[in-house]
């Protein structure tokens, strides 16, 4: 049996406010910055985003004519986890990262782990690596 290696994640918690229909970022003694204050769950209208595998999209508010935040919600089928990814582009090259999101039973807490510039490039590979994380934390 190998073991299984986590490398380095963040791990940020959101709280649904009911009236707005967005999770809202809790405090933490260190900030953040890649992860907006809030983020809003909808159903995907495109097919594209449909066709891998993403139901839902998970998305931050608009600034400045850019989305602070992108991704669709591809769930593992184990409880309420998902994952996604985050990209930005550091000297010219892009950077992925992945992200993985775990709901409460309710959906009233949302808890984001973000993996900075970690990603696996095969899909199995990455859904395999979501489901034993998941798995490693529960």
């Amino acid at each position: 049996m190998t073991k299984f290696f986590i490398p380095d994640f963040k791990t940020l918690t959101y709280c649904l406010n009911h009236s707005s229909g967005r999770y809202e970022k809790q405090p933490e003694l260190v900030p953040f910055a890649k992860l907006p204050l809030d983020l809003k769950v909808e159903k995907t209208r495109e097919n594209v985003i449909k066709e891998n595998g993403a139901s839902y999209i998970i998305t931050g508010r608009v600034k400045n004519k850019k989305r602070q935040f992108f991704t669709g919600l591809i769930s593992i089928n184990t409880g309420n986890w998902f994952w996604g990814n985050d990209s930005e582009i550091i000297q010219g090259e892009k950077k992925l990262s992945l992200v993985v999101f775990r709901f409460s039973p309710d959906f009233a807490k949302l808890h984001v782990y973000y993996f900075n510039h970690f990603y696996k490039v095969d899909r199995t590979t990455r859904i395999q690596f979501v489901e034993e994380f998941a798995a490693a934390i529960s």
